[in-house]
C-alpha cells in the first residue's frame, strides 16, 4: 500500500532514504532523474552511507529537501534519535515521508522493537520540530484488516483472501463516492484502530 501512495508523491531532489539502498525494493519507483542517496547498516541493501546501529549520520545539517523512511524505525531501538537525525539533515521547509507498521505481525531484521499509535506519532515528531505531521492509514479495509491480523490459514485461504479484498472494494465504491477513495486518517475514523501500518508526511 505504500507503494501506491509513493507513486502519487511529488518529490524534490535529493532524496536521502534512512533504511534505503540501491537494492531496495522500491528504488526503482523512485524518480530516475533526481539524486538519490541513503543510509544503512545493512550493506547488502547497497546505500551511499553505511553507519552501525544508533550511529549519527554523515551528513551535513540542512542538506537535503526530502527524506524516506520506509519501514525502518521499528527495527531501530531509538527510534526518537533517528527522528532528530532527519529533522536535522532536511532543508527548512523539507518533507520527511516514514512508513511504519501497527497491527502488523512481529517481523525481524535484524530486530523488531515497537509499534506506535498515531498520537505517539504526532507528538514525538512535533516535539523533534517538526512543523506539520500528516499520516494516512495504510489499509485496504475493515474486511481485509480482519483478516490479515487472524492470518490466511486452514482451506480456502486463497479464496478468503480475495473475498475480503472484495468486500472492501465494494465498500469502498459505495462510501468513497466523489472522494480520492482513501481513509482520510482523521482522529475517529475507526477503521484507524487497526490499520495495518501508516504513512507519515512531516513537514520541518
Amino acid at each position: 500500500m505504500e507503494y501506491e501512495r509513493l507513486d502519487k508523491l511529488h518529490f524534490q531532489g535529493p532524496i536521502l532514504d534512512v533504511g534505503g539502498g540501491g537494492k531496495s525494493l522500491y528504488r526503482d519507483l523512485l524518480p530516475a532523474d533526481i539524486a538519490y542517496e541513503s543510509i544503512n547498516i545493512d550493506p547488502a541493501i547497497a546505500p551511499t552511507y553505511l553507519i552501525e546501529p544508533g550511529g549519527e549520520f554523515p551528513v551535513a545539517d540542512d542538506s537535503f529537501p526530502t527524506c524516506l523512511c520506509f519501514n525502518t524505525l521499528e527495527h531501530v531501538y531509538d527510534a526518537k534519535f533517528v527522528i532528530g537525525e532527519i529533522h536535522r539533515v532536511l532543508k527548512p521547509g523539507g518533507v520527511a515521508h516514514i512508513t511504519v507498521p501497527f497491527i502488523f505481525r512481529i517481523h525481524g531484521h535484524p530486530d523488531d522493537y515497537f509499534r506506535a499509535t498515531p498520537s505517539w506519532w504526532r507528538e514525538t515528531l512535533q516535539r523533534a520540530g517538526f512543523s506539520e505531521v500528516v499520516l494516512h492509514p495504510l489499509v485496504w479495509g475493515r474486511y481485509t484488516s480482519g483478516a490479515n491480523i487472524s492470518g490466511y490459514r486452514g482451506i480456502l485461504r486463497r479464496l478468503r483472501f480475495h473475498l475480503a479484498h472484495l468486500a472492501d472494494l465494494v465498500y469502498a465504491r459505495l462510501a468513497f463516492t466523489g472522494s480520492d477513495g482513501c481513509y482520510s486518517g482523521r482522529r475517529g475514523e475507526r477503521i484507524c484502530a487497526t490499520s495495518p501500518g501508516w504513512f507519515i508526511s512531516a513537514s520541518k
